[in-house]
Parts: C-alpha cells; structure tokens; sequence
C-alpha cells in the first residue's frame, strides 16, 4: 500500500469531525465514493457537501475503497469495525479511526492494515477550521499503514506526531480539562450573568486574554482569582450566591480546593459545607453505607450477624471531634455489638442500636441534649436517613449516597461511605471552629 495506489475513500460517520474531515481529505485529491450514518438525513448532507455519489445509512451498501475512515462514537467503534468487517469491506484496504481515547485494537482484531489519526481540536459543524495547525496524532498496525497515514495527515496539516495508544488517552483526558470542562464553565458564567440581566458578551475580553496568556506563561504560574489568594470570605460569598444551583456550586467548591492545592494553599481554608459551621454542637451518623461501606461479607462473624468494616481516618476525627466538645452520636437500625464496641471506645457519647424509626429517637437525642436543629448535623445514606435529615439543620451524605438522599443533602462528600466521609465532615466542622490540630490532644489517640 502506498500513497499512489491510493485514490478513493469512504466516510463512516457524519457528525461533526466527519464534516470537517472528509472535505480535508477531499482536499488532498482522494475522491469520496460513499458516506455511511445511521440517520439517513445526516448522510445525504455529508455526501452532498463532499460529492459523494452514495449516502446509506448500511453498510454493506458502501462501495469498495482505498480507505475507509470510521469517525463514529467512540463507544459505537467496536460494534461499526466489526460490522464493517462482516459486510465485506476490501481485505487490503487501509482502515483509520478518530477517536482519541479507543485503542487501535478496535480495528486490528478485523483488518490487517489499520490506524489511528487523532485530531487535536474541538469541531462543530457551523464553525469553520483550519487544519493547517491542527496537530494530528498518528499510530498504525504495520510500517506500510504507518507510512501511509502520516503521508495522508501530512497533507493534511503541519503539524504530525506519532503516539501510542496509551499516550492518546492520557492526551485526550488532557483534553477534556483544557477544552470541554472550560466550555461547560463559559455555558454555566454565560447562564448566571443572563440570569442577572447582564449581556454575556462581556466576558469575551477576559476569555480571549486568558487563552492568550498560555503563550507566555504557565497555567499555574498565571492562575488568578480568589481560590489561589486564599481569599476565604469571597469564596464563601460565592457559594452562597450559587444556592440555588447546587451542582454549579459544587462546581465552584471542587474546583477552588483543586486551585488551592495546585498552590500549594490549604484548601480547607474555606468550608465546603455550604452552612455556618460555628454553631454545629452535635453529628449523628448512620452506620452501613456512612461509618462502613455499603458491601456487608455474609459470612457471619462471632456475634452471627454479617462482617463490617471501620474507617481509621473517620475513628481519628470522631475521638478528636469528642475531645473538642461536640456531641456524637449514632443511630442504626443494627443491632452489632462490634460497632457498639468501637464507637464507644471511641468516646461516642449516644449510640443508638435497634433504632427502627430514626426520626423518633433523633428527637428523643435532641431533647434530652437539649439540642436544636440547626445545631445539628446528620449524615446518612439511604431512604431510612431521609425523614432525618429533612429535621436537622446541616444533612449530610457521602458520595455514593442514594439519589433522594443526595437531593436532601446540603453537602455531598467527596468521599464514600467508610471510605473518609465521616472524617471530611468533622474536619470541616472542627477547621470552622478552630479547633483542628489546635492543641496536643490532636496528635495522639
């Protein structure tokens, strides 16, 4: 196979790459003889911007080509490769795929001279692009398709490299931090000044001098904002200013703790817990699913009831968390003399085992401690939790919490059950009480 003998080739797919790269390729001088899709519209449209003289939405009615160019969904690739294969495609044809994170496996297990040419850019069909400075990143089966496809991408544009699979997903999850996540971040900004009444072009300016800066200086290096200034009060305004958008919020949240932490700031130094931390005098937890994960061993241990797991990290908070004067407590509808064991050892003052109705011995806790709701915070998993924690002031969940729980919760860990969600809750509420690592009783046990 070489780049002479090459002449024709075929379109598999007719979204948005598809459209741009198959008029790229028509530039070259290869004639388009075919364009697949599933949807009929869409390959009429494709075959009709490039001159093809078939569109099908099957493909065994593509003509035989010189290469065939498979830009599909990248979860559609193996099922489009092998149907390909079984509708009898030509065995010495050169096969390529887009995508950037499926391995060039997809289509070697079917065809013997096969690659992969990854674009480095983001397309949308009414958006023009200039393939000129688009770097293309090529891996192929055999020296003869790997010679073949970069003469293609050549012509293509300037910029060619070779790389392996394996570097290809690690660039494509580059990618999606520098490309995707930030557009999502201008559509959530554009959504939040229309809600304000304000004109969103006037962010434009600001986006355009930020993607200029990567030229001259590092993203670190240029970060600006309050998150890298440590700028605590102005975090908290912010959050509270996206109450009623809680994932934009949790947005907000994660990503100033990763900017934080990219500096080399604290990144608890604001809370996360969207809730005036200062007057929390008391936490109640579930057990299955919060202080363990939510996977029992059947096998029973010596009491005849199923094995459980402790968090290290959660047992360290919640000792500390008594020392420092709040309130513990645990209410389970279990009835395990090892976690009775454990959190008592641990100096949790109220454990409540056997508790079939949780909102009625919550009550019971709060009168006899004398407590009010919104000095409370309770943290569960599923719907035995839910009428709880509509009661007290603070709900909290893990991260694998059950939809209805999450949707009751005012913080949603980053951790899952058993698996540190105790211990972000109590650290949070001790950093905003001033009381984490703030005397000799925090370093030992």
């Amino acid at each position: 196979m070489t780049m002479n003998s090459m002449k024709t080739f075929c379109m598999i797919g007719a979204g948005n790459v598809a459209w741009h790269l198959a008029a790229a390729l028509q530039k070259t001088g290869l004639t388009p003889l075919g364009v697949y899709s599933r949807g009929m519209e869409h390959a009429r449209e494709l075959a009709k911007r490039i001159s093809s003289p078939v569109a099908t939405d099957s493909l065994g009615h593509l003509p035989a080509a010189d290469l065939y160019v498979l830009s599909v969904r990248d979860d559609a690739l193996p099922g489009v490769a092998g149907a390909l294969h079984d509708a009898g495609a030509p065995a010495d044809a050169l096969y390529i795929h887009t995508a950037g994170c499926v391995g060039l496996d997809v289509l070697s297990r079917w065809f013997r001279h096969c690659a992969v040419v990854y674009p480095l850019q983001t397309f949308s069909r009414s958006v023009p692009v200039d393939w000129t400075d688009i770097p293309l990143f090529v891996e192929a089966s055999t020296p003869e398709a790997l010679e073949t496809s970069e003469r293609l991408a050549r012509q293509i544009s300037r910029q060619v490299q070779r790389l392996t699979s394996q570097g290809r997903e690690a660039l494509h999850v580059a990618a999606v931090f520098a490309c995707n996540f930030p557009n999502h971040c201008y559509a959530v900004a554009y959504s939040l000044l229309k809600e304000a009444g304000i004109d969103p072009s006037c962010l434009l300016p600001l986006v355009e001098q930020t993607a200029r800066k990567l030229h001259s200086v590092a993203p670190a290096e240029g970060q600006t904002g309050p998150a890298v200034r440590g700028d605590a009060k102005v975090m908290e305004r912010h959050v509270k200013a996206l109450e009623a958008h809680r994932d934009w919020q949790e947005i907000y949240k994660l990503l100033s703790r990763s900017v934080q932490r990219m500096a080399g700031r604290d990144p608890y130094n604001f809370s996360m817990i969207d809730y005036d931390l200062k007057k929390i005098k008391a936490l109640a937890f579930d057990v299955d699913g919060v202080l363990s994960t939510n996977l029992v061993t059947l096998f029973p241990g010596a009491e005849g009831g199923p094995l459980r797991s402790a968090n290290i990290k959660d047992g360290y908070a919640m000792q500390l968390a008594v020392k420092c004067g709040l309130q513990l407590a645990i209410i389970t509808g279990g009835r395990s003399a090892a976690v009775q064991t454990r959190y008592e050892a641990l100096g949790v003052q109220h454990i409540y085992m056997g508790a079939a109705v949780k909102l009625k011995v919550l009550h019971e806790w709060m009168e006899a401690e004398g407590l009010r709701p919104e000095e409370v915070i309770y943290m569960g998993d599923d719907i035995p939790d839910y009428e709880v924690m509509r009661v007290v002031g603070c709900p909290c969940c893990p991260a694998d919490a059950a939809p209805e729980i999450k949707a009751v919760s005012r913080y949603v860990s980053h951790a899952a059950g058993g698996m540190g969600c105790v211990r972000d809750v109590l650290e949070q509420v001790l950093r905003a009480q001033g009381k984490w690592m703030a005397n000799a009783e925090a370093f030992g046990w």
